[in-house]
């Protein structure tokens, strides 16, 4: 294998996945990009908070990451910074649930949002969470073995890594969509709006008032 051993590799893709289903902001951001431009834009938004974890990633190498993990000054504004714009998105989420409050189906806005706004929001979203830069500082480097090459050894984690985002988030809008328009008793759309808003904002307010 490629810098790294298939038992560190293995145990590297399992974590991959935990931290990808368990719900948070990058899961909501791609499920609201589906909702409102479909599963182009959900696919849009997962390469987006994917190549977010690329720049983290390089960012440790070059220091940026452990200036994070090291400066409480530089952890806190970007965790204001992010928390501001996971808040911002959720009250852009619930602004369509009121104007739209008498429409009725599920089926995304296709018109709505484009491919290169759900990227940008998948990217923005990544980037503004420090959380992902203490990741690449602290844990991304235990899968890597003091007798590993690095440099190939990360090449080969942080492609798995984007492996595992790429198929799980747009998978899981896709089902989602799905469901949602098979259901007899669909929710409402405006519904949909105040969930993901809510869900945004609520993670935006937890974001500010967790400890570093």
């Amino acid at each position: 294998m490629l810098g790294i051993s298939w038992a560190e590799l293995g145990s590297f893709t399992v974590l991959c996945l935990i931290l990808a289903a368990t719900p948070g902001a990058n899961l909501t951001v791609v499920l609201r990009c589906a909702r409102q431009g479909g599963q182009r834009a959900a696919v849009a938004a997962a390469a987006g908070l994917t190549l977010g974890k690329v720049c983290w990633a390089a960012g440790s190498v070059l220091g940026l990451a452990t200036l994070l993990a090291t400066s409480p000054t530089a952890y806190n504004a970007l965790r204001l910074a992010g928390a501001a714009y996971l808040i911002w998105l959720g009250v852009q989420a619930l602004l369509p649930a009121r104007r739209h409050a008498t429409a009725n189906g599920t089926t995304p806005d296709t018109n709505g949002l484009s491919v290169s706004s759900g990227f940008r929001r998948g990217l923005a979203g990544d980037l503004l969470n420090p959380k992902v830069g203490i990741f690449y500082t602290t844990v991304f480097p235990q899968f890597i073995g003091p007798h590993d090459p690095a440099v190939p050894a990360a090449a080969v984690l942080l492609t798995t890594h984007t492996l595992v985002l790429m198929t799980w988030y747009p998978t899981v809008s896709h089902l989602i969509i799905r469901a949602s328009r098979r259901l007899r008793h669909r929710p409402h759309p405006a519904t949909l709006d105040r969930i993901t808003g809510t869900t945004l904002i609520a993670l935006g307010i937890q974001l500010t008032i967790t400890p570093p």
